[in-house]
């Protein structure tokens, strides 16, 4: 029975997702911040519906959209972004490997929000990249970045790469640790299967970036990583 309400709710994501790009791309040539604000709440609502997905947000009154911060989070499922789009009150602007850019629709209407591309193939390109992230985020844009790298397969939070907490030392921003609960019940890794899930976006205490500037960003991101484990015993 799983499998067929799987394969209408796949039909449904595709048949549904490609317009809801291409208007976002209209929208896009005229005003990037009303395709921001269409990414939030018609885009990720419709996705979020279709696979039957609650969500609600414990600490909503941590956040500050007008004090730049770099939010990291665990990484469990496709729906990760959709979630916080939907939950967050503000963009996120997310940082995605260039290999996505390539994607037909999706990577030209990521570009068009200005989403920061990471050549991890390329070391001079991906500091590059970092540096260009590090302007964004001084000039107030809030980024989002899933430091594991990948989605855990297994459902453990691994460890956080240095990538995102260098920046934050670079750009000399605060960091601001999320836990996301049922996600990855919602969609299992490596799966094209969805359950209807309750999820929830835990918002942890912000870090102001100047306890840690003399952390090394390895020392930082393990710091870091401890944090959201805490708060994934806390919430299970």
């Amino acid at each position: 029975m799983w499998k067929i309400i799987n394969i209408v709710q796949l039909l449904l994501i595709v048949v549904v997702n490609i317009p809801l790009i291409l208007i976002a791309l209209v929208i896009g040539v005229f005003s990037r911040k009303a395709m921001k604000w269409y990414a939030m709440y018609i885009w990720s609502k419709f996705l979020l519906l279709i696979v039957g997905a609650s969500v609600k947000i414990e600490g909503k009154e941590k956040l500050n959209k007008d004090n730049s911060a770099i939010y990291v989070a665990n990484h469990s499922s496709h729906f990760d972004i959709p979630v916080l789009f939907n939950k967050m009150g503000f963009f996120l602007h997310f940082i995605a490997k260039i290999e996505l850019k390539k994607i037909p629709l999706f990577g030209w209407g990521c570009s068009m929000v200005d989403i920061i591309w990471i050549d991890r193939k390329n070391k001079i390109k991906a500091q590059q990249s970092m540096h260009e992230a590090g302007e964004h985020i001084r000039k107030g844009l809030n980024v989002i970045s899933f430091p594991e790298g990948t989605r855990s397969k297994t459902g453990e939070i691994g460890m956080f790469r240095r990538g995102s907490f260098m920046l934050a030392q670079q750009a000399n921003v605060d960091v601001v640790p999320l836990y996301l609960k049922g996600t990855r019940k919602l969609n299992p890794p490596g799966t094209m299967s969805f359950r209807p899930s309750k999820v929830t976006i835990v918002v942890g205490d912000r870090l102001p970036i100047e306890g840690y500037k003399n952390h090394s960003p390895e020392e930082f991101a393990n710091e870091v990583q401890m944090i959201v484990k805490k708060m994934e015993e806390e919430y299970s």
